[in-house]
């Protein structure tokens, strides 16, 4: 996404100086609306995420989880950067409920942008991105983001957004996603949850460079740990059939956690499971696999979370 960041970034500063951006600021998620978090040490993740570790080492399926956050993220961060420019900039115009910035086109970009945010009450707003090729007339614009925002304080509130990477892979410059991700949000107060759900459809799986839908649900308490819950339909087994798999990871706040794994379908026969425990250090303290059922070793009792708990979104 980095050519649209930089053209979107550009086109924020084309404001002919106006002073009635105030009001529009809330209009559009801040900071950690809609980003991931996970307990994790300050360094960076390394290594293989999928290798199945031993015990004492940093659990697998920690690591899984937390890189996996780091992918979903991913699809929010170019939201976050062109909010935050926005709020650092004035629009070039402002009528009524509406302000707008652009249409721009950064010098050397085949790209034209533009981007509106409409109050429809005052603590309601929608919000959308469009683009066109420079030589293409106004009415070719398309929008390749769109959402909503309901506030109900300073950077707290509810909405969705969508971004359309098929609608952005029509421009003359784009990278090479496809797809869409829908994320819907909300953290009404300081001391709620933080709810984050994503639908990533149609999307490039670089392991298998075929086209795979995900599904992401995640819930931070703050204070109290939470849990994540990922579903998706990749090939996973020896065979060319999708197999259809879910994970959901739950965490206390010092970082202590599990991870429970259905998968189903494809070409397997049956069923198949897959549990791990980790301590507040990340490491594995209890692995379960119901196809090597000798390969594991802790106790269960060990866990943080002593029983499995399989996504409700589980296939």
């Amino acid at each position: 996404m980095k050519p649209l960041i930089v053209a979107a970034l550009t086109l924020l500063t084309a404001g002919c100086g106006l002073e009635k951006a105030d009001e529009f600021r809330n209009g559009y998620p801040k900071g950690d609306a809609v980003t991931m978090k996970l307990p994790g040490s300050t360094g960076a993740l390394s290594g293989d995420r999928t290798r199945q570790g031993l015990e004492g080492e940093k659990a697998a399926l920690y690591t899984l989880t937390r890189g996996v956050t780091y992918v979903v993220n991913g699809g929010g961060v170019w939201v976050l950067a062109l909010v935050k420019a926005i709020g650092e900039q004035t629009p070039t115009t402002v009528t009524g409920n509406k302000a707008t910035w652009g249409p721009h086109t950064e010098a050397l970009s085949p790209n034209t942008y533009k981007f509106t945010v409409t109050r429809n009450r005052a603590d309601d707003y929608s919000y959308a991105l469009e683009a066109k090729a420079k030589t293409e007339a106004d009415t070719a614009f398309r929008v390749i983001l769109s959402g909503s925002h309901l506030v109900t304080g300073k950077d707290l509130g509810s909405g969705t957004f969508l971004l359309d990477w098929d609608k952005i892979a029509t421009l003359p410059e784009h990278d090479d996603n496809v797809g869409s991700a829908e994320y819907s949000y909300s953290r009404t107060s300081a001391t709620s949850p933080i709810k984050i759900d994503a639908i990533f459809r149609q999307v490039l799986d670089r392991d298998t460079n075929k086209k795979i839908d995900v599904d992401y649900k995640y819930v931070a308490n703050p204070g109290n740990g939470g849990n994540f819950e990922f579903k998706m339909s990749k090939d996973l087994a020896p065979g060319t059939a999708l197999e259809s798999s879910a994970v959901k990871s739950r965490w206390q706040e010092n970082g202590a956690g599990r991870s429970d794994v259905k998968v189903i379908g494809g070409n397997l026969t049956s069923e198949a499971t897959f549990s791990e425990c980790w301590d507040s250090n990340f490491a594995s303290r209890y692995l379960v696999a119901s196809f090597a059922p000798t390969s594991g070793w802790g106790a269960e009792s060990a866990c943080a979370f002593q029983t499995a708990e399989y996504s409700v979104v589980a296939p």
